[in-house]
């Protein structure tokens, strides 16, 4: 009885002693760049509808009033730290008319758009919806009401825009 006690508290020290010395190894193991970057996501909205939803690569990304949008934001929308030509996200959303008392005219609108030119990670995706149904993504750590924004600046409503 005493030879398998002692046998096994031998055990359990080698086995001790092992995890200790593959946990030291992997001390010294270097440690793996992460694969993708992560930014929230944030709406600015420079037409006369109101964007009920928004998704990027399937990320829901909230609403946007007409002629507003930035100030808020949907964590999280990941993508490749370095920007490569070709880079692209699916962007999909609805839109309706601004006013209370016209017509909803819901509908819905899905682009493959690029991504444009960043030289650093981002905070931030930036989505811009403009005119005829054109979208454009900035990866930014500012807003588009900031000096050297790289995207179009913030939207404004036009004189007499009521809604």
């Amino acid at each position: 009885m005493r030879t398998t006690i002692t046998w096994l508290v031998v055990g359990v020290f080698m086995a001790g002693c092992v995890q200790a010395e593959s946990g030291s190894a992997n001390v010294n193991a270097k440690v793996a760049e992460p694969a993708m970057a992560s930014a929230n996501l944030s709406a600015y909205n420079h037409t006369p509808n109101y964007i009920h939803e928004f998704w990027v690569n399937g990320q829901f990304g909230a609403n946007a009033f007409a002629y507003g949008g930035g100030g808020s934001f949907v964590c999280c929308i990941m993508y490749p730290p370095q920007w490569t030509p070709g880079l692209t996200a699916v962007v999909r959303w609805s839109t309706s008319n601004s006013d209370p008392k016209g017509p909803l005219n819901k509908a819905w609108h899905e682009k493959t758009v690029p991504i444009d030119r960043y030289d650093r990670t981002g905070s931030t995706m930036n989505v811009h919806f403009l005119p005829n149904d054109e979208v454009r993504l900035v990866i930014s750590n500012g807003d588009a009401y900031v000096p050297n924004y790289p995207g179009p600046p913030g939207p404004r409503k036009p004189a007499g825009f009521k809604f």
